[in-house]
């Protein structure tokens, strides 16, 4: 212990406590020594230069260039940080978007993490292109076109409209209208509803049809037509007609009715029907020439018709009288001996 200018005791080790001493003038800023006192700057100690930079005060002046500076500064500063918030504002999206930057993008392939949530879009600007599978598990708007440069595969496609150069469908089912333009088929074509062909139908090899046809409209065949039968209710023919086998009518029969020249107790009948037949009669007592059979037409003609009549193993006079579209009568000429007589007859148009 050693004692210290004030008359107490101190250790050893501490240093003698300094004497301060008051400050000249009053601005703050302590008085520089005389130039030609060197040996007392250089016998300041190191506290004394500690105590008089923490009483240093600088000027105004100092003090307002000092704040021009930090706000210079600052300026600065936010001028960069505008710049940088404004060119992210580009790569950025609205509305809750997702930006990725193009160094996260080339990171995509091995990174198996979800990005973001429902709720956010992810929009690719440049161009993408995905070298492996790429699975949605959602809908997929596309606003531009699709282009595939291979395959493309579903097992359920709803498509408002379709354009193809070339389409290979093993099994299409259309529930609804179907428009083309060209529909060429290699295999075969199978229309289990009606099929309905506004324009002409041009069939290059043979059409086989399994069941009935109705044709509402003119048929015109240009060549041969080949038919193990045909059911018409008017057939018109402009050329001729060239039968290898029998012609055989059908339809319902006329009605016959007996006339004055068959006596009392005359009867007739009639097999056959408005086209060919056969009128039989019996002739009763008190048989003269006249009427033998009056007939009538089960459907009339449009015109009146030629009728040709013949006698069926008897020689007499039988002809034709009150031809209509509606029927005829079959006269004999003279009066026949009492029994059962026929004629045969063609009706034609």
């Amino acid at each position: 212990m050693v004692a210290d200018s004030n008359g107490g005791k101190r250790p050893s080790n501490e240093p003698e406590a300094e004497t301060l001493k008051p400050r000249d003038g009053g601005n703050g800023i302590e008085s520089q020594p005389k130039p030609e006192n060197k040996v007392a700057k250089h016998s300041i100690s190191e506290s004394e230069k500690h105590k008089r930079l923490r009483a240093y005060r600088p000027s105004h002046k100092a003090t307002f260039i000092g704040l021009a500076v930090v706000i210079a500064i600052l300026v600065v500063n936010a001028g960069i940080l505008t710049f940088l918030l404004k060119k992210s504002s580009n790569n950025a999206l609205s509305d809750k978007g997702v930006s990725i930057s193009p160094a996260v993008l080339s990171k995509l392939g091995v990174n198996n993490s979800q990005i973001g949530n429902t709720n956010e879009k992810l929009i690719v600007d440049p161009t993408a292109q995905f070298n492996s599978d790429l699975t949605v598990a959602g809908n997929t708007s596309i606003g531009g076109q699709l282009i595939l440069n291979s395959t493309f595969n579903t097992s359920n496609a709803n498509i408002a409209k379709l354009q193809a150069g070339n389409v290979t469908v093993n099994n299409i089912n259309v529930n609804s209208n179907t428009t083309t333009s060209t529909l060429s088929t290699r295999g075969n074509f199978s229309v289990s509803g009606t099929a309905q062909f506004q324009n002409t139908v041009t069939v290059g090899q043979l059409l086989s049809v399994n069941g009935n046809t109705a044709i509402a409209n003119n048929l015109s065949v240009g060549g041969q037509m080949t038919s193990s039968s045909v059911a018409a209710n008017s057939l018109a023919l402009s050329g001729s007609i060239q039968l290898g086998g029998h012609i055989i009518t059908s339809g319902s029969a006329p009605n016959v009715g007996p006339g004055g020249a068959l006596g009392s107790y005359g009867t007739v009948g009639v097999s056959g029907d408005d086209t060919a037949g056969t009128l039989s009669f019996n002739v009763g007592a008190g048989s003269t020439s006249g009427t033998a059979v009056r007939v009538a037409f089960s459907s009339a003609y449009s015109h009146t018709p030629i009728i040709v009549v013949t006698p069926v193993g008897f020689a007499a006079n039988v002809y034709i009288s009150n031809a209509t579209p509606y029927g005829f009568y079959l006269n004999i000429g003279s009066a026949l001996p009492y029994g059962g007589y026929s004629v045969n007859y063609i009706v034609m148009q």
